[in-house]
């Protein structure tokens, strides 16, 4: 029996290492999602400061 035991513990954390697979997956996604939405205000953010400097700029000449 003691192979037996074994063997559904090998089971059960299998399982349990599957479900920690899964949910660190889905955490890297949201990141991944964050990540890019942070990348587009970042972006829009400098373009709107590379504007502000040439208007500056152009109000200085």
């Amino acid at each position: 029996m003691s192979v037996f035991r074994e063997a559904v513990a090998a089971v059960q954390s299998a399982l349990k290492l599957s479900e920690e697979l899964r949910r660190t997956s889905q955490e890297l996604k949201e990141v991944a999602m964050e990540m890019r939405d942070h990348d587009r205000r970042i972006t829009r953010l400098e373009a709107q400061w590379e504007t502000a400097a040439l208007l500056s700029r152009r109000r200085l000449e």
